[in-house]
């Protein structure tokens, strides 16, 4: 008779457990929600004097009308195709770097398995290498953008260079962690297949890992590249290229004419991305639904 060694569930809380824990914890969330709107100074008496008011007021009457002079309009399209093109070169050159730290960062126990037959050693590097990859993915993505667009303008120079460089920094920490956890999250009984069937590592990958998570590492892609595009819009402020340098520009000089057709060309920009990522990734589950349907399906 086959003994089955699977741990028993653990027994859930009472009613009366779970009601304390639910307490407990709400009580937890609103001391901090409430400790941390006193040490920021948060004022509603603040926001809404009529101070604020006053100058707000001011602010959004100096926006109108905004400048729609060709000459400038021509330049600040200019400005625009340059936030775009960081942005895109940014993300291309992130999913380069980030695609094989994720292989790195991924947690294979069926290959760690075989490893602990070659000895520990082996096992041990295998171990040693994931946790520095994952170090490495934690410590890129926890830098903003703005602050590596900070150290790269020192070290390059201004312009466009250092934003491309701070986006792929920034974000080849966001996808290497995204695709290490999309490989993870695959079926692991289909790789246990493959591997059993003689399928090395590489070509578990290839047949089992990308296959099962292409939709979602290109949606997880394209999302990031929406991201990008909003982020590459604010690296200009500190001299890292694109619409942002001008925004920040005009901004200093109390040029709000000018300073609202950059915002209104923003706002425009970054609703054409948005638009764009969500056709495109609809259009990408349309197309994965009709391939895994196939066309030997009965209806």
């Amino acid at each position: 008779m086959a003994i089955d060694e699977r741990r028993p569930a653990p027994a859930p809380l009472p009613a009366r457990g779970r009601s304390a824990a639910n307490i407990i914890l709400t009580g937890l969330v609103l001391t901090a929600v409430v400790l941390s709107a006193l040490r920021t100074g948060f004022s509603l008496e603040a926001l809404f004097s009529p101070a604020t008011e006053r100058a707000v007021r001011e602010f959004l009457a100096g926006l109108f009308p905004p400048n729609l002079d060709p000459a400038y309009l021509l330049k600040t399209i200019g400005y625009m195709l340059q936030t775009v093109e960081i942005s895109i070169v940014g993300t291309a050159l992130a999913i380069v770097v980030a695609f094989p730290l994720s292989l790195l960062a991924m947690d294979r126990r069926g290959e760690e398995a075989s490893l602990q037959g070659q000895g520990a050693l082996a096992w041990g590097a295998r171990r040693m290498l994931y946790y520095l990859t994952r170090g490495l993915l934690a410590l890129l993505r926890g830098i903003p953008e703005l602050v590596w667009a900070l150290v790269f303008v020192v070290a390059v120079g201004l312009g466009p260079f250092p934003g491309v460089l701070a986006l792929v920094a920034h974000s080849t920490g966001i996808l290497g962690k995204l695709y290490a956890e999309l490989f993870e999250a695959v079926d692991q009984r289909h790789a246990e297949i493959a591997r059993a069937a003689g399928a090395n590592e590489v070509q578990v990958l290839a047949y089992v890992h990308l296959p099962s998570s292409l939709q979602s590492i290109l949606s997880y892609t394209l999302f990031r590249w929406e991201c990008n595009m909003r982020a590459a819009t604010v690296l200009g402020f500190v001299g890292a290229g694109g619409i942002g340098t001008q925004l920040i520009y005009r901004l200093k000089l109390f040029q709000y004419n000018d300073l609202s057709t950059l915002i209104i060309e923003m706002l425009l920009l970054v609703a054409f991305v948005d638009l764009v990522g969500q056709f495109a990734r609809s259009r990408l589950a349309d197309a994965t639904g009709r391939q895994q349907q196939g066309p030997g399906r009965w209806r």
